[in-house]
């Protein structure tokens, strides 16, 4: 019995370190999004910006870079998109590993609680006839 608990407690262990790396690549996955969220805000101030002064000969430079650095965000969202994917499906089967092993154990822990059961039945019925035939044959 002590094997089994055992492994709970080790695959308990990897789940948490399964869910705490998940959790690590989604704060990665948001700090992208918000990334890409500053960057289109960025791109409306800019070009406001260039609407209402003498400087937009600069903006086409400023254009170009965003333009890039949206492109290589969108990849790195993809990316991070799989990974967490990937991640989540480990997550998922390391879960199903530990409920296994959790319902392993129940299903062995009800089988000794109604063996010892049926022993103190036993025990107690040979107590009873003991007890009636002592009671009755002195």
């Amino acid at each position: 019995m002590k094997g089994i608990e055992s492994l709970i407690k080790l695959h308990k262990f990897e789940l948490d370190e399964k869910r705490r790396m998940l959790k690590e690549l989604e704060t990665v996955q948001a700090n992208i999004v918000g990334a890409i969220d500053a960057l289109e805000k960025q791109i409306i101030n800019e070009q406001n910006s260039a609407r209402q002064s003498e400087v937009v000969y600069a903006y086409g430079a400023f254009a170009d870079a965003s333009i890039k650095r949206r492109e290589a965000l969108q990849q790195s969202l993809v990316e991070s998109t799989r990974q967490v994917e990937a991640a989540r499906d480990v997550v998922t089967e390391s879960f199903g590993e530990l409920k296994k092993y959790e319902i392993t154990k129940a299903v062995r822990d009800r089988a000794a609680e109604k063996e010892a059961s049926r022993r103190e039945g036993i025990f107690m019925d040979e107590l009873g006839i003991t007890v009636h035939s002592r009671k009755y044959n002195p």
